[in-house]
Parts: structure tokens; sequence; C-alpha cells
């Protein structure tokens, strides 16, 4: 038993010590030969096994359990040249860079190309700088970084839907909205909210989680987004998700808390005591120059109606401000994991993001999780990915909503006014309001919704051969929005109906599949890339809404309600594609791209269903001709591009061919229904014939210059032509119109982007993004039978900007009666004014659009510190106050709300002589539509900034973690503009201004570990 025992012993340690014999252990370090800086994250595979480990912030690694027959080891990074080092124990590896990896990659959802290569416009945008930004929204991660990108928002509220313009407005009554487009998917976007009682809508776009994006494309002209056809006439916007990397599995996590404000002074308000001292003036004017009153008779009218209007509470003047505002919340949790091996890789997330608006009800909750993963058989690449988000809004209503506690603030409950009586009841004593308390409201009212999305795709491209490539995509999109609005019996908007509620459900679908045959080969010198597909788009929207009213109690459920009543509708479209594009270049030099798509579209008639559309494009690498040669070491590359193409829009009504009967007409009591429009066969595609010229310089392989012109026409513009109402086809709304297409714009611009690597050693970083762009925008064509079209404010005239202001234009006080001046503007041209305003002729005061916008980003390291801070500007563009109501110098709602802080006592007119600021501010006055209420734009914005300390990986990983780094970080924080703006300068696309949400001012503190 015991020489046994021996036995097995002995065979134990012989084959320990064999296993110990056939494995090695293999250290080393990775720098770079640029500047001897350890790169952090470079792959380092064991040829043919799939053993791999990813370097860390030293640039070390460590292999274990490396087989002794394993002879070669092959270090990746990206920007680098890929090396292969025979194994060693121990390794120093040195990677060179390469030049033509370090181009910027292109993504345009039907290929990926290096910037060099590409013959389109297009701006790329990393996130990796972005992550730590305390903001919901992903354009916030465009704003300033790509030249001709206009970035708005109708309000602050969090979860509120941002409108991006690229390179101006191209439509009147389709969408000038880019498409988005998440991993080669077209995805759908927009608001999805149902009703309109809050500004804000409810954005699709804030259900993606920013930081599971690994980079954004910006594509401007025809050349790529052509092969998008219908849907790319406003740009298109590719992001790309991050994707797993071959190596240990990394796990990250992340976590930030912060607080909000306003970003502005957002319109300044007197307080009690100044109201109260302007409004006597008020009266002791309209008493003096509209009675005829002396100063001693004007004072004592003043005297005995001043408390009715300006009294002080019992509890003194009521800081509203300070009543239906608060500091915000930010608070964001995150996980993620990412690894795998040279054959399947993946990465996946889990975040939660809670954020408190500056309003007492408004906030956003959303939960986030995301999966890929990839897959590559000899032959195969498999590919799947997939998201679900769940998100609750709450707002408030905006607008001129009496329930707005933006409006209240601004106008309408004064400071005279009170929340609570002295019995701790809700006081009924707002004049402007009919008694509506907004304190009251905000407390038993809501406006709520919740999204469920989820965003899934697989893709399968099989390699037949020689470089023949078969990809199939399947994608689905499916989101379902719950919107729940109470109004309660106590509050005012309740009381009449004893009780409302209203609820909807939306649930939309679209389902898009893609099949691509691609081809690429190299013959000597000629380089041949072909793509040919086919897809489908399948659109479904299913629509439930529900009202209820006289609710017994507060429980607020239709099945609650005494008296309710429901409808539904159901809205299709499909459109189907076939597409094809030819990529080839010539010795790296002169480039030639084709593409043509043709869309059919279930919105158009069987006569106007199919649309074409095609661009051509050629670019020219000066830098690699022989005579450029002797001045590499300047100029390390230039690039001469042109394209010319077509693509277009599809109606935003998904019938409106078709002549229809409306239903829901009360006939005689009983239910009816009416012809509404005529058969429109001839409704066909909206155009844009776009032209870009570019020219990219890059300057000792660290400064690179872009410069580009480029003409947008868009033709065929549908327009709500007048018809005759005589054959008796009349709309809901009472109007006789037909969609034509009859209109045409143009937009017309150059952008410039500079981007340089200022230092770069060992210790300090440093680099800079500068862009500009200047867009006009012209009406080229109305309906054909009128010059202008005048919509309030607003006029749509040919030879200008599509939306401009009009009114009369402002020429200051009148010395002799303190009356507001106009230039009467006759046709001799005349500089003449009046004090009547039915005297002065109206003219186009101004624009919304800027002359100018851009940004400026700087990022700089030095070892454990990093500071990235990106600043935004706009100048030459206005917007106009609307709110006209507190702009009547002394009119009923100044005396029963609010009067805005620039009607200075010290800068009205008093009396004759006087060369003052301000018109005469007197009871019962009216106000009169001027360029005095045009405000300027132009600002400079502190955007985001965000500071970081990165623990040094020595002590990092004494503590067993790869990385540790606490940052701060703000967005919104500074902003420059003019005294005259009173309301937030990302304002609008249409510039009038009425009670919107200002933009939020947040600061977080976040920290960051690797494992």
């Amino acid at each position: 038993m015991k020489r046994k025992l021996m036995l097995l012993l002995a065979c134990l340690f012989v084959g320990i010590g064999l296993v110990t014999a056939q494995t090695q252990k293999v250290t080393g370090v990775v720098i770079s030969e640029e500047d001897g800086q350890p790169v952090i994250g470079a792959s380092v595979l064991v040829k043919g096994t799939q053993i791999g480990a990813i370097t860390n912030v030293d640039g070390d690694f460590t292999l274990l359990n490396v087989p002794s027959s394993a002879k070669t080891l092959q270090i990746s990074y990206i920007g680098m040249q890929t090396q292969e080092v025979a194994i060693k124990p121990n390794l120093k590896v040195v990677l060179k860079p390469d030049t033509e990896v370090l181009d910027e990659v292109v993504v345009t959802g039907y290929g990926t190309f290096k910037k060099s290569s590409f013959t389109g416009s297009a701006s790329n945008v990393t996130t990796e700088k972005l992550q730590d930004l305390p903001s919901i929204s992903v354009q916030d991660r465009l704003a300033g970084f790509v030249a001709g990108v206009q970035i708005t928002s109708t309000s602050g509220q969090p979860g509120s839907v941002a409108s991006v313009r690229i390179r101006g407005m191209g439509s009147i009554n389709a969408s000038n909205e880019p498409l988005y487009v998440i991993d080669g998917v077209p995805m759908l976007n927009g608001n999805v909210s149902e009703f309109t009682y809050a500004d804000s809508g409810n954005s699709l776009m804030a259900t993606l989680n920013s930081n599971d994006i690994e980079s954004m494309t910006v594509i401007k002209d025809a050349a790529a987004a052509s092969l998008y056809g219908s849907r790319a006439a406003n740009g298109v916007i590719v992001i790309t998700t991050k994707k797993g990397s071959a190596g240990k599995t990394k796990i990250g996590v992340r976590a930030d808390w912060g607080m909000s404000n306003m970003a502005i002074d957002y319109r300044p308000i007197l307080d009690g005591k100044q109201r109260r001292e302007i409004l006597h003036l008020g009266f002791e004017n309209y008493a003096k120059y509209t009675l005829g009153y002396d100063a001693e008779q004007a004072a004592a009218l003043a005297n005995k109606n001043i408390d009715e209007y300006a009294a002080e509470p019992w509890s003194g003047y009521t800081d509203w401000k300070d009543v239906l505002f608060r500091n915000g919340s930010h608070q964001n949790y995150e996980v993620n994991a990412q690894g795998g091996n040279e054959k399947t890789r993946f990465y996946t997330s889990f975040a939660y993001t809670k954020q408190e608006g500056i309003t007492n009800v408004s906030g956003y909750e959303r939960f986030t999780g995301r999966a890929n993963v990839t897959h590559q058989t000899d032959k195969v690449l498999l590919e799947a990915n997939a998201m679900y988000t769940n998100s609750t809004q709450n707002v408030n209503n905006e607008g001129t909503s009496f329930a707005s506690p933006i409006m209240c603030y601004a106008m309408t409950a004064s400071p005279s006014t009170y929340p609570y009586n002295e019995d701790g009841s809700f006081s009924s004593n707002f004049p402007a309001l009919n008694g509506a308390n907004p304190i009251q409201t905000e407390t038993y009212n809501y406006n709520r919704a919740t999204i469920n999305r989820f965003l899934g795709s697989m893709a399968a491209t099989w390699t037949i051969w020689d470089n023949l490539k078969l990809k199939e995509a399947i994608s689905y999109d499916f989101n379902q929005n719950n919107e729940r609005i109470w109004w309660d019996p106590r509050s005012n908007d309740g009381r009449s109906s004893n009780g409302v509620y209203q609820r909807v459900m939306g649930n939309r679908g679209q389902l898009n599949t893609q099949t691509q045959l691609s081809y690429n080969k190299s013959f000597g010198l000629h380089n041949l890339d072909a793509l040919v597909g086919f897809e489908t788009e399948d659109y479904k929207y299913d629509y439930l809404y529900a009202n209820g009213n006289q609710y017994p109690s507060y429980l607020p459920e239709i099945e609650n309600a005494g008296d309710s009543r429901a409808s539904s509708h159901v809205e299709r479209y499909r459109m189907t594609s076939f597409l094809g594009r030819i990529n080839y270049d010539y010795n790296n030099k002169y480039y030639f791209s084709a593409s043509y798509r043709r869309d059919g579209s279930s919105r158009l008639s069987r006569e106007s269903r199919w649309g074409d559309f095609w661009s051509v494009s050629g670019s020219w690498r000066l830098s690699e001709e022989a005579f450029m040669q002797d001045i590499k070491h300047v100029l390390t590359d230039a690039k001469l591009r042109v394209s010319y193409g077509v693509n277009g829009t599809q109606p935003t009504d998904l019938y409106g061919y078709l002549g229809v009967y409306e239903f829901g007409y009360n006939y005689a009591g009983n239910g009816g229904s009416a012809e509404a429009r005529f058969d429109n066969p001839n409704m066909k595609w909206e155009k844009n014939y776009a032209t870009n010229v570019g020219l990219d310089v890059t300057l000792w392989n660290r400064l690179s210059i872009t410069a580009e012109w480029y003409n947008r026409d868009t033709k065929d513009l549908l327009m709500s032509k007048n018809i005759s109402a005589v054959p008796g086809v009349i709309n809901s709304s009472g109007g006789a119109t037909m969609l034509m297409n009859v209109g045409s714009m143009r937009n017309r611009g150059v952008e410039f982007e500079i981007k340089s690597t200022n230092i770069q050693n060992k210790d300090w970083y440093w680099s800079t993004s500068l862009n500009f762009g200047h867009n006009k925008n012209t009406l080229l064509k109305l309906d054909g039978e009128q010059n202008e079209m005048i919509d309030g404010i607003a006029i749509h005239r040919i030879g200008e900007a599509y939306q401009s202001f009009y009114a009369y234009e402002y020429a200051g006080v009148d010395p002799e009666t303190g009356s507001e001046m106009f230039y009467i503007n006759g046709e001799d041209g005349s500089r003449e004014t009046t004090i009547h305003s039915n005297e002065a002729n109206k003219v186009i005061i101004g624009s919304p659009d800027p002359k100018l916008t851009g940004g400026l980003t700087n990022f700089v390291s030095w070892k454990f510190i990093d500071l990235n801070f990106t600043l935004t500007y706009s100048l030459g563009g206005h917007a106009y106050d609307a709110a006209t109501w507190l702009q009547s110098n002394g009119g009923t709602y100044n005396y029963v709300g609010n009067v805005p802080a620039y009607y200075k006592i010290e800068d009205t007119w008093k009396q004759p002589g006087d060369n003052a600021k301000l018109p005469l501010f007197a009871y019962g006055n009216k106000n009169t539509v001027s360029s005095r209420w045009m405000m300027p734009t132009d600002h400079l914005r502190l955007k985001n900034l965000t500071i970081g300390f990165t623990l040094p990986s020595n002590l990092s990983k004494k503590a067993g973690i790869s990385k540790l780094r606490a940052y701060i970080s703000g967005n919104n924080l500074l902003t420059w503009k003019s005294k005259d703006l009173y309301v937030d300068p990302e304002n609008p696309v249409d510039g009038l201004c009425y009670f919107e949400t200002p933009a939020l001012r947040t600061i977080t503190f976040g920290i960051e570990l690797g494992f």
C-alpha cells in the first residue's frame, strides 16, 4: 500500500512538471515610438490561440499559461502599425504610428471609409471625452463640434426634444430633422408626446444612453446621404455604439451626482416695491396725460387705486421665483462590461439616470440596458445588438398656459399675490389667472408619460469568396408611450368638469430589412469598391385615447369617471428601396464615387410613388503628386473634393394623397361625414439638389484644416395651397386647401474646421478644435401666385429668409409726448417718424437665422490631470418676444400681473423735452408689435467643462483596480450675451419666444472605476 502511494505521488509530481514545462509566463510593456508614452489598451494576442491581454495604464501586460510551442505575439492598437514579435519572458514593444490608420474614419452606414479616401462631406465626433457630460440629450454631444450644425431646444425640461438643423432648413411642411442611423439601422426619433400643454415634448432620442455611443458621424452632403434617399434631405447622423474587444474582460463602473439651476437670469421682473412705484407712476401719468388732471389730482388718484393692484400682502411681497422654482438634481449610475476573444466579443451595460428639473414637478427617470455581441467564423460574421429603455417624464405646462409656472413667474403671479392664506389654505387672489393658484395646480395636477422602448438588430455577413460579401440584416424599433394627464377637481383646470383625466396609449413599431452585396478588389494601382442592396421599411402606429370627467372622488382612472369617451386609430406606411454604390480610386490619388437609390413610398400615389436619388463625387489627393513631395514634411496631406447629388423628403402626412371623407361630424343630431379632401395623385417627393466643394489640408501631421462651400436647392416644396370651397370640400378646420409641390428654397453657405495637436510628449497633451459655419436661407418660390405670406409676426417673402420677422420699425421715444415712435418707411425710402403706427409700414426687421455659428474645444492632460471644455457661439441671429401682454408700457397685464425688469422707472419719459430711453408708462396703454421687442441672440456659452483626476496606476494596482478617476463636470456653465436678451439664446428655431423653460446649468461630481 505504501509503495502504491509513493508511485502515485511520483506520477503526480511528474505530471505537474510536465504541465509546467508546457506553459510559460510572458510579461512586457508597449510604448509609442512617437513620444515614448505607454500605449494604454493595446491588444496583445498569442498568435494561433485565444490567449490575450490588454495593456494597462502603464502599458504593461501579463500573459499566463502561454503554450511553450507558441512562438509569436501580435500587438495592435488603433492608430499604430500592428506588430508581430517573437515570444520572450520579458518584452519591450515599440509601436510605430500608422498614418493611414490615424486617418479619421467616416462611418456612413453603407460602409466605413478613411477620410483621406472619402469624397463627401462628413464630420466625425468621438464621445470618449464627452462621456462625463451631465446631460440626457444625445444631441448635446454634438453641440459646438461640427460646423454647419445648429442645435436648439424649445424647453429646458429634462427629456425635452432638441431640434437639429444641418445646413439650414429644407422643408416647410415636412420634417427638417436629420435621419438618425444607429449601427447601420435607421431609427425612430422625434417627439412622441400626444399632448401640447408642454412645449418640451418627450424625445425618443433621450431614451438612448449616451455613454453607450462610441462615435457619431454627421453626413452633410449628397455624396453619402443620397444612399439614404428620401430620408436624407436634411442630413444623416450615424451613431456607432461600443463593441467589445478581445482580451481579458474589463468592467467599468461610473456614478455622478449634481445639481441644476437656470443657465441664465430668465425674464427678470421688478420686485414688489419697484413694481408698486412704477404702477403708481402709471396712474399719475394716466391722470395727467389722458384725463387732464394736475399733479396734485393725479397723485390723489394714484394713491386711491394703487392698493388694489400693488398692495403688500399679509406675508410680505412674494418672490415667485423662489416659490415656483427649485434647484434641480442629477444622478447617474452605470456599469458596463466588455471582452471576448478573437472570435467572439461582447459589450453590455446597464444604467440608471434621474434628473429633477428646476420647476417643482418636472423630472426625468430612465433605466437603460444594452448588449452587443459579435462572432466571427471562418466565413460568417454574426452581429446582434439590443437595447431596452424604460423612462418616465413629468412635465409642467409651458407656453401661454395658465398652469405654467414659467408664465406665472414672468407675467401672471405678481408680488402682490400670495400662495397661501393666513389659515394655511390655498389663496385664490390671482386676478390675472381667474383665481387659479399655481401652487395648488401643481400640487393636485400632473402630466406624466412612460416610454418603453426596444431597439434590436441582427446581421450576418457571409464572405462568399475573394472579398465578395453578402450581408443580411433585420431590425425592429418599438416604443410604447403611455401618457396620463390629471386635472383635479380642486384645481381651476378641473373644477368646472369635476375632474378631467386624459390617457393616451401609443405603440410605434418600425421593421427594417436590408440585403447588401458588396465587393472590393485591388488591381495593381486600381481599387474598386461596389455595393448593391435592397431594403424594406414597415411602420405602424396604433393609438388609443380615453377621456373621463365628473369624478366623485380624487382617484384618476377612467372607470371612476361619471362621463367618459374614447377614440382610436391606426396608421401605417411602407417603403421599398433599391440601391447601389461604386467607389473607385487610382493610386490613392484620384477618387470617384457614384450612388443611386430608388424609393417607393406608400405615402404617395401609384403615379408618383417612386423617387430616384443619386450622387456623383470625386476628389484629387494633391499631396500624392510628385510635384508635392518636396514639401511633404510640411504639407502632409491635401485633397480637393467635389460632389453633386439629389435626395428627397417624403410628405409628413401618411395619407395626404388620398381623397377622404372625415367622420365625427354632427349632422342633425346624428353621426355624419363629409368630403374633406380631393384625390391628389400628382403630389410627389420634395427634392434637394446639393453641391459641395471641399478642401482638406494637413500640415506637419498635426494640424488639419477643412474648408467647404455648399449650395442646396430644395424644389417641389409641399405647401398647403388654398383651393375653391365651392365644391364643398372643407376639412374639419374649416378650410379648403390641398398639398401641392409648388415651392422652392435655397440654402447656401461656407464651413471651416481646424483641428490641431498643440503639445504631445511624455507628460503633456493638448489638442484644439475650432469650427464655424455660415448659412443663408432664401425663399425662391411660394405657390406660384403670391410673393409673400404673412403669419403673425412672421413673413415668408420671396428673396428673403423663409422665417423673417415682420413688424413696425421702432424709432425711439418722442421727446414731446413720450410716445413710441416708428419709421414710416414709405415707398420713397424716407426715414421720417410717426407716433401713430397706422401711418407706418411694416418691414422685415430681422430673422432668427444666425449669420455665424460654431464652437471651440480644447482637451488638455498633464500626467494624472485632464481638462476638457467646449465653447459654443452664435452671431447675427434674433429672437422675438412674442409675449406681447408684457409690452404695453402700463397696460392691463402690467397691473394685474408682473412688470419686466427692463421697465426701470428712472429710464421712463416723465415730461415734455425728456430724451428718455423708455416711453411714457401709463395705465391703459396698448402694446404695439415693433422691432423694439426683437432681441439679438449673439452669445458665447461655456457649453461643457470637465476636470478629471486619475490615480496613478502604481497606486491603483495596490487597491486591486485598473483605473480610479474622479471628475467634476458642468453643462451650460457660463453664458455671455446681450443684456437685451432676457430669454435663453438657444431658443425655438422659429425665434418666437413665449414662456419656455430655460436651459439648465448642471454641475456634477463623479467617480469612474475600472476592473
